[in-house]
């Protein structure tokens, strides 16, 4: 149904998803579990990137998502093996781009980041309870997200384009990302383990791609588009607005990002732009937003100075390589 849909369908069933999506973290945020309540939305966000492409994906991502979210919490207060644990997580996600699948399932990796950095904790709860807990909750979102789905939609067969890459592209892209993203992983356990460092990773994670001239073209776009949506959440922040309906103008913007990205096909800073206000303000909840919106711009920009020199770098290797392999 969804990849027939014309662009008026398309937008109603994405509203219908982001409506599903924010009414049980509305009423955690009433009940007064912020932290669940982003949980989660960083599932159902993973789910709802998956169900684009194919609901039995959606459900497999979901299931990944809480294993991966219990895991990141327990190493989250162990530098060295938080960041073996991220760099693999990050670099077998990435070998998905032999099926074309690599867009989707990076989303897992993406919203673990923030888990790893700093997991919520249940008051009155042991730390084995609570990193289970946040397991479930990831998994519950993007499997409800997914039984949403089925129901509105059947069977459908996606919306979204595969871009398959060969076998040795797609090594060489889950070696790349794996050996980075651990690294910078293990860089923010040390040195800034804080919420707002798990930024750094996601960027690189969204920017990474696996041809230099894609990190290059969408580094630039993610740059642009940060310091957009930046700036749009400074000013929504500054408007003083009230934790459930700073949380529900997120939900719109993230209905405004999927829309942007799966319904009218806009090009990518538009995306960001619209999903960079809509993560902070869902992350911003009891926390200071105005900070929040800083690390973010700051360690957005930081990330795509990284991820335009790994490019370069590769790109320059290849064409070093090259004059030999003609000559050969």
């Amino acid at each position: 149904m969804m990849a027939k849909a014309s662009r008026g369908q398309r937008i109603l069933l994405i509203g219908l998803l982001t409506i599903a999506l924010m009414a049980p973290p509305t009423l955690l945020i009433i009940s007064g579990q912020p932290g669940l309540a982003s949980l989660f939305v960083y599932g159902g966000a993973i789910g709802m990137a998956a169900i684009f492409y194919d609901l039995r994906l959606a459900v497999a991502v979901s299931f990944a998502a809480g294993a991966a979210g219990v895991v990141a919490a327990s190493l989250s207060s162990s530098p060295l093996p938080g960041a073996i644990f991220f760099g693999l997580l990050t670099g077998g996600c990435a070998l998905t781009a032999r099926r074309g699948l690599h867009s989707p399932v990076l989303m897992i990796p993406v919203f673990i980041s923030f888990v790893l950095v700093a997991p919520p904790r249940l008051a009155d709860a042991s730390l084995l309870v609570s990193n289970i807990v946040v397991g479930v909750v990831l998994a519950l979102g993007g499997l409800w997200l997914t039984l949403v789905a089925r129901i509105l939609f059947g069977r459908p067969t996606g919306m979204s384009d595969r871009q398959r890459f060969s076998t040795a592209a797609s090594v060489g892209y889950g070696l790349v990302m794996g050996i980075v993203l651990g690294i910078a992983a293990w860089v923010v356990l040390t040195e800034a383990k804080f919420h707002q460092g798990a930024w750094l990773l996601l960027t690189l994670i969204m920017v990474m791609q696996p041809s230099p001239h894609d990190t290059l073209t969408k580094s630039l776009q993610r740059l642009g588009g940060t310091l957009t949506g930046g700036a749009v959440a400074f000013i929504l922040i500054l408007l003083g607005l009230g934790t459930p309906y700073s949380f529900l103008v997120g939900g719109l913007l993230l209905f405004a990002a999927f829309v942007l990205r799966f319904a009218l096909k806009r090009p990518y800073w538009e995306f960001v732009g619209a999903l960079t206000p809509a993560i902070i303000l869902l992350d911003a909840q009891g926390g200071d937003g105005i900070k929040i919106a800083e690390d973010r711009v700051v360690f957005t920009a930081i990330a795509v100075v990284v991820a335009i020199l790994i490019a370069l770098s590769v790109k320059a290797l290849l064409l070093w390589k090259a004059p030999q392999a003609e000559s050969a």
